[in-house]
């Protein structure tokens, strides 16, 4: 059971579907799992498209999400709040035997594991997209067995992503913690008026030799959710410098969320980034 159908809940959903994994998509939103069952099946073709088509449907309620899950993983929206409400919600109605996880990109695992009620069954994930990437980490509370670490490191691995097991509880996990410090100083050049977006983006291209800058990364992650994991970085440290730049909240205020809705840094469906000779263009 895959709870939250926005953006990376779908990701993950398609990822279990694709591995032949019977998954049930459920959203409070209405309409919008069966949109994104949708959404995630127009992502393969051919036989993986079937597979898909076949393992994936949205679930009518919390209710008939969870029923006869060994797993219901939550992918809701990053506050830790509402991450412990919905798992102390999908406790009530999940089997005792049945795991329980959270994909988060800031918090730590151990206050949710806690108000899930069965901390030694809970984990957290971070996941990159399985689209493209096969990252993800992996966090656990004290109190989780080792059976919960094993079950969590062999699902990951069957749908295709490469877990690294952290060693101990961290605030943005280990990789996060990384790519947040790169975020960070982007994110400060811009609203300094330092460097441009597209000025970065190249920068950082040439230097590593990829295909994708950090802007172009933020605009495919959604700028909404880029905000509301800085937010949280914030919350978190109360240090002004972790706080989320006014022009962010300027973009996302005026629809510019990324790829998602069609432009953010960049204009989609084809950014500037993925054309040929753009590196080599006039800023």
């Amino acid at each position: 059971a895959i709870i939250g159908a926005g953006v990376m809940g779908t990701k993950v959903a398609w990822a279990c579907a694709r591995a032949g994994m019977p998954t049930r998509l459920f959203d409070v939103e209405s309409g919008k799992a069966t949109e994104s069952v949708e959404l995630a099946a127009s992502w393969s073709v051919g036989a993986e498209a079937e597979k898909v088509q076949l393992n994936l449907r949205a679930a009518a309620s919390l209710e008939d999400a969870v029923t006869d899950a060994q797993l219901a993983f939550e992918n809701v929206p990053e506050r830790l709040a509402l991450k412990c409400e919905v798992a102390a919600s999908v406790a009530k109605l999940l089997s005792p035997q049945a795991y329980m996880g959270s994909n988060a990109s800031v918090l730590p695992c151990s206050p949710i594991a806690e108000a899930s009620g069965r901390p030694e069954r809970f984990f957290n994930m971070n996941f990159s997209d399985p689209r493209h990437f096969r990252l993800v980490e992996l966090m656990t509370a004290p109190q989780a067995e080792p059976a919960t670490v094993g079950f969590a490191l062999a699902w990951a691995r069957h749908i295709g992503m490469i877990p690294l097991q952290l060693g101990k509880e961290n605030i943005g996990y280990s990789m996060n913690r990384l790519w947040r410090v790169v975020k960070k100083e982007v994110l400060r050049q811009i609203a300094e008026g330092i460097s441009t977006p597209h000025n970065i983006d190249r920068a950082w291209m040439l230097a590593f030799g990829v295909s994708q800058g950090p802007c172009g990364l933020m605009d495919e992650i959604g700028l909404h959710s880029i905000r509301r994991v800085e937010q949280q970085y914030f919350e978190l440290t109360g240090d002004p410098s972790d706080a989320p730049p006014m022009f962010l909240s300027q973009m996302i205020e005026a629809g510019r969320l990324g790829e998602g809705t069609g432009s953010g840094f960049y204009e989609y469906p084809d950014p500037a980034y993925r054309r040929r000779g753009w590196l080599e263009e006039q800023a």
